[in-house]
């Protein structure tokens, strides 16, 4: 068997946990649900899943070890994460105290959350590490080639967060239809605004 039974147990057990801790990913998922509701969701969640491909590719290349042993590359990862996630809390924001009909459900095409999902699955530490850093510690040389078992290991983290963010926008989704109208939409450009701001404040000043 090409995967080790139990480094594949334990892989299992870290990305279930590594699903259900709220980050950049969720956050954004659920901002966007919030604000242009589940179609925008879902393109968030495929640009999301887009990203991780880059990663997995990125790890089973090689290039964990180049980022993993510089202190420097991550820090410009995490800090323009930092900045990503700010420009898209401003932007929300700005709409918040904007017009009273400019609300974000006013949805954008669904190509731009899509985009923005993989920026933010890209720039986002806590992925990159996972696929980086992490993934290859559940990868046994001596069973076959290291970056096949990568190619097999790494898909598994998206996959099982699909019924995670199913219901993650179902239920953003619902709170957002009953709020669109009058100064809901506002409170609900606030919301993303507020969460994205402070995740890049996490990003940029927590180590």
């Amino acid at each position: 068997m090409l995967i080790d039974p139990g480094l594949l147990v334990a892989y299992l057990a870290a990305c279930a946990v590594m699903v259900v801790v709220p980050g950049p990913d969720t956050a954004f998922v659920l901002g966007q649900t919030l604000a242009r509701g589940r179609r925008a969701g879902w393109a968030a969640t495929c640009g999301i899943y887009a990203g991780a491909s880059v990663h997995i590719a990125l790890a089973a290349a090689g290039v964990s070890a180049v980022v993993a042993a510089s202190p420097a590359l991550f820090d410009a990862l995490r800090l323009a994460g930092a900045a990503y996630l700010l420009w898209l809390g401003i932007g929300a924001l700005r709409a918040a105290f904007g017009r009273a009909d400019a609300g974000l459900r006013a949805a954008p095409p669904a190509r731009r959350a899509l985009l923005h999902g993989m920026l933010t699955n890209l720039f986002n530490p806590k992925v990159t590490m996972f696929f980086l850093a992490f993934l290859p510690q559940f990868v046994d040389p001596a069973r076959g080639p290291v970056w096949l078992q990568m190619l097999l290991l790494g898909p598994v983290l998206p996959l099982l967060s699909v019924p995670f963010f199913a219901v993650v926008i179902a239920a953003a989704d619902r709170v957002a239809a009953r709020a669109a109208a009058g100064t809901g939409a506002r409170w609900l450009n606030g919301a993303a605004g507020a969460l994205f701001v402070g995740l890049a404040a996490r990003l940029a000043f927590v180590r």
